[in-house]
């Protein structure tokens, strides 16, 4: 990129306020893909030196000088046509077939490869083959040029004798420099390729029809081109295209997330049913997902409840319950046992026991004594010893029936205690694929903890029957119950695993694929600041050639009552355009329907015109070939107008192929050199200059002279107005002289152009045509020492002043400067 467009964009983007990234991004992409791929992918700033940013450079010019044609299409023998390299218009005319087109083809195609009408045609393949001369079979085309400030330039095309379509054509081309020939491998080492398609110096009348017919891309394009602006353009396309790779993962992603979540929703799985509203999201918690996706994330729901289940066991095992029932059977055995023996241990007579172990006692530590309690009986060492030998008795019954009806008791206790409380994991079924095991599990494990009501050794009896008959229920049934979770978890794992790993996957796609998601956001903000500036530039850009467009439509409407305003590009891609503003009596309307066929083509060339002629433009030369097909008188007379404005500083050659231009340019002031081209039996092809601005002075002195003798002028008026006609037609020739050896030697256009300018009198500027710089008085002097030229300047010089002396005669005055001039042109 141009360090000025590269000023341009780092300016713009300073003043736009854009984020650091983004900004960079746009740098980097102007600078081109490297550099943005390192930006992207390495964070490596873009090198950006503006430092030699001083405007558009100015490109040198190029003129033509001469274009040889020979074998190639209506040309047979070889024909030369020379033009003087300088600005200035060039006519070259000639009735339809005399060869006229065949040059401008040659020159199109030597300089391009093609040429539209070949392009253009649909029997495109008929017209590229029939390029070679039915007369002549050497088939031969050189254009030489002189490109300022380097000097001439030479290209040759040659095709083999056996070569049988167009495109088998060797090019040369030179560059002399020094005098010598460098030969250059083609043309692109002339710098010209980029600016043959930009600028388009050569365009026909079906091209220029084309322009308009074509469609609004292609005139969009055709404008664009122009502008220096394309690597903004190719800038926003490298960050589209970059914009398109980076976020290809995320689609790709985004399209697996919606085909996953639909699987999910498919199953009833609560890890599936959780994955499915995560993945509703476009960017959801891939984290979360994960871990549904490994098991690590513990879930609260119908699989969570079946892992519960998997797991409820009896406490207790079928040993320990049966080794309870056991035990009450033989607590209740110990105890009837013992239960004739302490049948009468009643309340009373457990209490008797005590009162005689309490008189056993008394009499143990006070000796024999009358019975304190009914003060008859006698306790005495006999009545001791027998009631000491009862109450030990009474006593051992006393304790063996206490400690049988402990042992049942702990017997019952633990029975209670083996009595463990239905799970709540039992108390519904989290799918139906589980719930009549769920269900004969709850209903076995709550008779089990339902024992008979009741007290004594029956009722005991009944729950060690109970709990030894319900086990051998509840424990099958728990075991039917974790067979059935199991299967039913294996059935939702067979289901899930699989989607489980896609997800997995997918996740660690996302992760890489989110990763790139900043990047995108800042290549997102740069298309669409690129996109949005490179059409703001472009219509920047666009209005010089908007203006000159309405000054060249203002000259060649003539009598048209449509007015053409502003100029604008549209749109972008498939619906890009070209806005014309345009306007009928003063009413707007849309600009190209309304034109007829020669409106059309005389608007084609307000925009080409401007296009061609950029400053920016190696190409100092401009060819119309037949631009004034389908115009009426007027707008040919437009069009020398505006013709004649651009010969002041390019070197404009049109080629017509009636008279009507030339016999514009006659009325004109314009000065033109006019070449008739005529074609005889052989395509043998004749140039002969018409007139040139010399000649047009030369002939209207000579016919002011006729008009002289022949009484229709009068002696004062002839020899006051003669000297101002030979100076005109002196000088036309000097300059051409001066301008065509100086730009040919590659001096500087403008330099030329000073240098003529500070030439003040005809005798510096005839200085200048022979000797090729300023030289003295006394050297022009010698020169002119032969008569006709010493006169020659006298009468085209100071007779400008003082008018023709009487002693002079005017017709030999104007014969010496038409001698003077032929030396003028031959100086070497």
């Amino acid at each position: 990129m141009s360090t000025e467009l590269m000023g341009w964009v780092k300016e713009q983007v300073a003043a736009s306020g854009l984020d650091e990234p983004v900004g960079q991004v746009v740098l980097a992409a102007t600078v081109g893909p490297e550099a943005l791929d390192a930006y992207l992918d390495y964070g490596t700033a873009p090198d950006v030196d503006v430092s030699a940013a001083e405007g558009p450079s100015k490109t040198d010019g190029t003129f033509l000088t001469s274009v040889e044609v020979e074998g190639f299409r209506g040309i047979g023998e070889t024909t030369q046509v020379n033009i003087a390299p300088r600005p200035g218009l060039t006519i070259i005319a000639g009735r339809n077939g005399s060869g006229k087109s065949s040059m401008a083809e040659a020159l199109e195609l030597v300089l391009t490869g093609s040429t539209y009408r070949w392009a253009a045609k649909s029997s495109s393949i008929q017209w590229s083959e029939r390029w070679r001369n039915l007369h002549h079979q050497r088939a031969r085309i050189r254009v030489d040029a002189v490109e300022e400030g380097h000097g001439p330039i030479s290209i040759t095309a040659t095709w083999p004798d056996t070569a049988t379509t167009h495109d088998q054509y060797t090019t040369v081309v030179q560059r002399h420099t020094s005098g010598r020939p460098v030969v250059l491998n083609d043309l692109a080492d002339l710098g010209w390729a980029a600016s043959l398609e930009q600028y388009r110096p050569m365009p026909s009348y079906d091209e220029l029809g084309g322009l308009l017919e074509s469609g609004q891309s292609k005139l969009y394009d055709a404008l664009a081109s122009i502008l220096g602006v394309q690597q903004i353009t190719d800038a926003w396309g490298l960050v589209k295209d970059r914009l398109k790779q980076r976020k290809a993962p995320l689609g790709l992603v985004d399209a697996q997330r919606k085909s996953l979540q639909k699987q999910a929703a498919q199953l009833t799985d609560d890890r599936a049913i959780t994955a499915a509203t995560l993945l509703r999201k476009t960017a959801p918690d891939s984290a979360a997902l994960r871990a549904l996706a490994t098991g690590t994330q513990t879930l609260s729901g119908p699989l969570a409840e079946l892992r519960s289940l998997a797991i409820v066991e009896f406490p207790h095992s079928i040993g320990e319950v049966r080794g309870v029932a056991d035990r009450i059977r033989a607590a209740i055995t110990g105890l009837a046992s013992v239960a004739d023996d302490a049948a009468g241990l009643s309340q009373r007579e457990l209490a008797r026991l005590e009162l005689l172990e309490q008189a056993i006692t008394v009499h143990s530590e006070h000796g024999d004594m009358t019975c304190p309690v009914c003060r008859q009986g006698s306790l005495d060492a006999a009545w001791a010893a027998t009631s000491r030998e009862l109450a030990a008795q009474r006593r051992q019954q006393a304790q063996a029936y206490d400690l049988a009806r402990q042992t049942l008791d702990l017997a019952r206790s633990d029975l209670r205690k083996i009595l463990t409380p239905r799970p709540r994991a039992l108390q519904s079924a989290p799918t139906t694929a589980v719930a009549e095991a769920i269900a004969a599990a709850r209903t076995s494990w709550e008779r089990f903890i339902d024992i008979p009501p009741g007290d004594g050794y029956d009722a005991a009896l009944a729950e060690a029957q109970h709990i030894e008959q319900q086990i051998e229920n509840l424990l099958p049934a728990l075991a039917d119950l974790r067979a059935a979770v199991s299967s039913e978890i294996e059935r939702l794992d067979d289901a899930w695993q699989p989607l489980a790993s896609q997800i997995a996957t997918w996740c660690d796609a996302f992760d890489a694929a989110s990763a790139d998601k900043p990047i995108i956001d800042r290549l997102t903000a740069a298309e669409k600041w690129l996109k949005e500036n490179d059409l703001r530039l472009k219509n920047e850009r666009l209005a010089p050639i908007t203006d000159g467009a309405k000054h060249a439509w203002s000259k060649l409407r003539q009598e048209s009552n449509i007015e053409i305003g502003n100029l604008q590009l549209a749109g972008t891609s498939t619906r890009r355009r070209v806005q014309i503003d345009a306007a009928i009596d003063g009413t707007p309307t849309d600009g190209i329907p309304v034109l007829s066929q020669g409106e059309l083509h005389a608007l084609a060339l307000s925009l080409f015109i401007p296009r061609a002629t950029m400053a920016s433009s190696p190409f100092r030369f401009l060819i119309l070939d037949d631009p004034i097909q389908a115009m009426d008188p007027a707008k040919v007379d437009g069009l020398v107008d505006l013709l004649g404005e651009i010969a002041a500083t390019r070197q404009v050659i049109v080629l017509s192929h009636d008279d009507r231009l030339p016999a514009a340019v006659r009325r004109s002031s314009i000065d033109a050199t006019i070449l008739e081209v005529s074609r005889t039996s052989g395509s043998k092809v004749k140039i002969r200059t018409h007139a040139d601005p010399a000649k047009r002075y030369l002939s209207d002195a000579f016919a002011m002279i006729t008009a002289y003798e022949n009484h229709q002028l009068a002696d004062a008026a002839l020899r006051r107005t003669l000297p101002g006609m030979l100076r005109f037609a002196l000088e036309a020739a000097a300059k051409d002289r001066y301008f065509s050896r100086a730009v040919a030697n590659g001096e500087d256009l403008h330099k030329v152009e000073g240098t003529w300018a500070g030439a003040e009198t005809t005798r510096k500027k005839v200085g200048l045509a022979v000797f090729g710089e300023p030289r003295s008085h006394n050297e022009l002097a010698a020169w002119a020492t032969p008569h006709h030229r010493k006169f020659g300047l006298i009468n085209a010089g100071v007779a400008m002043h003082e008018g023709l002396r009487s002693d002079v005669d005017p017709k030999q005055a104007a014969k010496t400067v038409e001698r003077l001039i032929a030396d003028v042109r031959d100086a070497s």
